[in-house]
């Protein structure tokens, strides 16, 4: 099993455990009264992404997320093997902007951004890809023509992803009254256009950059409170 497998097996399994925890059970650590909340999404480190997310609270139950992520490095084997192997590399941006409704008295008693909650996101990629492939081109040969050849090429092809996400998590206190613990399971909705030739290389797998459809993933996030 992969390490990222495995992060995301125990992510999901954490949410299921806090979900379904009784609410006298659940440990108080103390009241707040949260209103901004900054958080690290640990699963994309795997996947060559670094993804913050702030939460703003807008009322009791609702709270609005804006989550911004880069991606620089080689392709990870949970994304694509092929390309893995390969070593293509990837960077690029995005963003994405959505909504929480935490149910009423699922969290510590007191505590604010805290207890299981559904949220709604939109989401938004820009990629650019970078491989070495075997294809046909045009050399400058020892008697200064150009001929075609057939050989290794560098390659580049630029990927946009958008769509939406519906989200179902736990997000809980730990340690500290301002640490938070966010485990969710999410269900996306992307389309994907490349302006590459080779249209399948980053479309292999429902996890792969170039994918258009329904996927399902899994997330853990480790934050503060800054107010």
């Amino acid at each position: 099993m992969s390490q990222l497998r495995f992060i995301r097996r125990g992510a999901g399994l954490l949410a299921t455990l806090l979900a379904l925890s009784p609410a006298p059970t659940r440990a108080q650590i103390a009241p707040d009264s949260a209103r901004l909340a900054l958080k690290l999404a640990v699963v994309p480190l795997f996947e060559a992404t670094y993804e913050l997310q702030a939460e703003y609270r807008l009322a009791r139950q609702f709270s609005l997320t804006l989550s911004p992520r880069l991606l620089s490095g080689t392709v990870p084997a949970s994304v694509s093997k092929v390309a893995s192997e390969a070593g293509d590399q990837v960077s690029g941006h995005g963003l994405s902007l959505g909504t929480r409704f935490y149910v009423p008295n699922s969290g510590a008693e007191g505590a604010m951004l805290a207890g299981l909650y559904f949220g709604l996101q939109a989401d938004y990629y820009r990629l650019r890809l970078s491989y070495q492939a075997e294809t046909w081109g045009q050399d400058l040969g020892p008697d200064g023509l150009l001929y075609y050849t057939y050989r290794y090429r560098e390659g580049r092809e630029n990927i946009t992803r958008y769509g939406g996400t519906a989200i179902i998590g736990y997000q809980c206190q730990v340690i500290h009254p301002r640490l938070r613990l966010d485990a969710s399971s999410s269900l996306s909705r992307l389309r994907s256009t490349s302006d590459g030739v080779n249209l399948n290389r980053y479309d292999a797998s429902d996890s792969d950059y170039g994918y258009s459809g329904n996927f399902w993933s899994l997330g853990l996030g480790l934050g503060f409170v800054l107010k």
